[in-house]
């Protein structure tokens, strides 16, 4: 392709299909995932509404496209976008069983189809598809698009609440015997240890999800962080920023207060370099308004439904709708909450409108899949918290994982 050449600095972490692109589309594609990383949705999806068609149709350009609406929430035009892209891949790679892209287009289209119909048997077939094409693939060559299939791999179990079995779990890749680590745990520090840390901080989330305790996450979170050397063509001040961030809102959630606010001075002073702060991070401002919120939680001192619903006004404002989801359900809690304040005082009338919005909104984007989960946390059935993982408790994310084996190892 002619005039093809990489940003200097790269925030993308799908480089080797950029071979497809001009280099006025890959400017333009980092620029959109740049604005993303940030939570900047509404001008990230701008760019993508604005690239020429011949661009749209492009390996890179399909996958990041989706992946943006996904971070946003849209999962049913996150799946028009998908599918497209599927059929596109059909017709050019037609008799290619194992074309990367192809694989990992029809692994988020099995999480879409969970998360917007509730139907689960496309994640078992991805599961054991992909489980099939990596299994064997050492780790020092795993590819860009490998990893984001992997991470795509340990999340769709996460999706599926089925009963749980005894099977270990199948590591991608392959894990030394009595390794205490799991597969996307070492891939991860694979990662790291190349330089390629944009992947590494892409697998991080997932990961977490599947560590045993808060002192695990913590130090997964520290080791992506201490990566962060230069020189590197890798984005490092939005890494160790984003990382800090994560920290920062772990440390509020346990009440340290020391902790929290030396993390969020981290996380400020690196995501207001001139290069971060030209793209006015929602990122921060949304980080350190939950970070808040959870804080005054773990210190006994609410907060209650009112705080809760005006920062989900703040998230929809920005178009965070994962935030604004997540609020709304705190609001929710904290009137059906026995140790609430405000439970008793709290009209029928007024949780039923809160209700209402959060059905809404689940709704709109697609997700039957939340709605449902939702549903189960405010009804007042149950109102112990429980650790959440993408919207799903932690011990629903162990239970998926280990049913959904049984199907592979059949």
């Amino acid at each position: 392709m002619e005039d093809t050449a990489y940003p200097t600095i790269a925030y993308g972490s799908l480089l080797s299909l950029y071979h497809e692109l001009d280099l006025s589309t890959i400017l333009l594609l980092e620029k959109a995932i740049v604005h993303r990383s940030l939570r900047n949705y509404f001008e990230s999806l701008a760019i993508f509404d604005a690239l020429p068609t011949s661009s749209t149709v492009k390996t890179a350009v399909i996958l990041e496209h989706t992946w943006t609406l996904v971070a946003q929430y849209r999962f049913r035009e996150a799946r028009c976008i998908a599918e497209r892209g599927l059929s596109a891949f059909r017709s050019k790679y037609v008799g290619n069983k194992d074309h990367g892209p192809t694989i990992l287009l029809r692994a988020l289209l099995a999480g879409l189809d969970t998360l917007i119909d509730g139907s689960t048997q496309r994640c078992f077939e991805s599961m054991q598809e992909i489980y099939c094409w990596l299994s064997r693939v050492p780790t020092d060559d795993f590819t860009d698009v490998q990893v984001w299939t992997v991470n795509l791999y340990y999340y769709l179990p996460t999706l599926l609440s089925t009963a749980a079995g005894s099977h270990p779990f199948c590591d991608i890749p392959s894990v030394p015997a009595n390794s205490p680590s799991s597969g996307i745990s070492l891939l991860r520090k694979h990662l790291q240890r190349a330089g390629r840390l944009n992947e590494a901080l892409f697998l991080l989330d997932t990961e977490m999800a599947l560590l045993p305790n808060k002192d695990a996450e913590i130090e997964a979170m520290e080791s992506v962080r201490s990566a962060c050397i230069e020189p590197s063509t890798q984005p490092l001040t939005y890494i160790e920023g984003s990382v800090a961030l994560k920290l920062a809102l772990m440390y509020a959630e346990l009440g340290d207060d020391e902790g929290y606010r030396e993390e969020m001075f981290n996380a400020a002073a690196a995501l207001s370099v001139p290069k971060a702060s030209e793209f006015s991070p929602n990122l921060l401002r949304t980080d350190t308004w939950l970070a808040r919120l959870e804080l005054a939680r773990a210190g006994g001192e609410g907060p209650g439904a009112e705080a809760w619903e005006g920062f989900a006004d703040y998230a929809a404002k920005v178009g965070d709708y994962r935030i604004e989801a997540k609020a709304l359900t705190e609001a929710l809690e904290s009137m059906i909450s026995p140790d609430s304040e405000e439970a008793e005082d709290v009209s029928p009338e007024n949780r039923e409108r809160l209700r209402e919005r959060l059905d809404e909104l689940y709704s709109r984007l697609g997700s039957s899949f939340h709605r449902s989960v939702t549903r189960r946390r405010v009804s007042g059935e149950r109102n112990e918290r429980q650790p959440q993982v993408h919207g799903v408790n932690r011990g629903v994310v162990m239970y998926g994982q280990q049913s959904a084996l049984r199907t592979l190892q059949a």
